[in-house]
């Protein structure tokens, strides 16, 4: 693509800092913007090629730019994104912008739980596989960052707050996990998050991959009328798509004549919540391309993320665990339903 002469990055964080280097590093004249102070963020100067306001979010900054780009934790009712809407200055999230940059396939998973565990699963299965693989997005590294990389194919975690600002985002395959309320302080209903969350497949084509999970109604109900092939997982046996087993997960393709089996005995990932992680990221990685033999290898050698139901401690026959990343009613949901005995 072309690249604007001109681009507001708004928020110098993570992923403003991320976006600002790869433009300034391709020419562009970059002006990073953000509200609070130079102090509160840490920064002692300004990278080459650009242009450093803080303390600012008026639409003064608008001045000249022919694209905003904002970062994730910037509202999208903020009044210079307003002011941009209305003089028809594009705005794009990090994504956005980096989808068009990149020369490689996407693959991207989105949902309210599960996200970070299915990508790293998927990525690993695709690296045991031999591809050149990029894991990032929400997950941890910007998705732009895969720009100096030259990966044969990315695999980022995408947030509903990334999905805001997307117009030509299109995952060769795209991944949603499940659907339940949260961040409903930035959206305005969960009927907006899961519109939100919708637009990961919005510009997909015939071609491309729909992976949803069949035993949610609510992400089921959210994907209805993509033009994507659709495959789902969940626990009951299906003609296409993946299921559960006892000790293993199988996986019907479409088109394919024979079901393909992955066992479980080895996982390091317990719990049904993770069941369904895995059930996911079996789909999703078999149809990006990995062989089953580096499907089974990333089952077998994945460790648990941290803060993840992850146990820490045993005393006078009490296991202690710590599933601090459960920040919503959904996830500690799932968590105490992989308990069998007092919770």
């Amino acid at each position: 693509m072309d690249l604007p002469r001109h681009v507001l990055v708004l928020g110098f964080r993570r992923t403003g800092q991320a976006v600002a280097a790869a433009l300034a590093a391709r020419g562009v004249h970059v002006r990073a913007a953000d509200a609070r102070p130079t102090a509160a963020l840490g920064v002692t100067g300004a990278p080459a090629g650009v242009e450093l306001r803080f303390g600012e979010d008026g639409p003064q900054l608008l001045a000249g730019v022919e694209l905003v780009v904002p970062s994730p934790g910037v509202p999208r009712d903020a009044p210079v994104l307003a002011a941009a809407e209305r003089r028809g200055i594009p705005v794009w999230s990090e994504i956005e912008l980096a989808f068009r940059l990149l020369a490689c396939p996407l693959v991207a998973i989105t949902g309210t739980n599960g996200k970070s565990t299915t990508t790293s699963l998927i990525g690993l299965a695709l690296e045991r596989a031999g591809r050149r693989t990029f894991i990032g997005g929400n997950l941890g590294t910007p998705l732009i960052s895969a720009l100096d990389q030259a990966p044969e194919i990315a695999v980022a975690e995408v947030s509903s707050f990334q999905l805001e600002w997307v117009e030509r985002l299109r995952p060769r395959v795209g991944c949603l996990l499940n659907l339940t309320p949260d961040h409903l302080d930035r959206h305005a209903s969960f009927a907006e998050y899961g519109e939100a969350k919708a637009r990961l497949f919005a510009a997909q084509e015939a071609e491309d991959f729909a992976v949803v999970n069949r035993d949610d109604a609510e992400a089921w109900r959210a994907v209805a009328g993509v033009r994507a092939r659709m495959v789902s997982f969940g626990t009951g046996a299906v003609a296409c798509g993946a299921f559960a087993g006892e000790g293993f997960v199988a996986l019907r393709l479409p088109a394919a004549t024979e079901e393909e089996r992955y066992g479980l005995g080895r996982t390091r990932l317990a719990g049904r919540h993770n069941l369904e992680n895995i059930l996911a990221a079996v789909t999703v990685a078999r149809l990006a391309g990995a062989p089953p033999a580096a499907v089974q290898a990333a089952i077998d050698e994945i460790e648990p993320l941290p803060h993840r139901l992850a146990r820490v401690a045993e005393r006078g026959g009490v296991a202690w665990y710590d599933d601090s990343k459960a920040t919503n009613v959904g996830a500690a949901a799932k968590s105490l339903d992989s308990f069998a005995g007092p919770v």
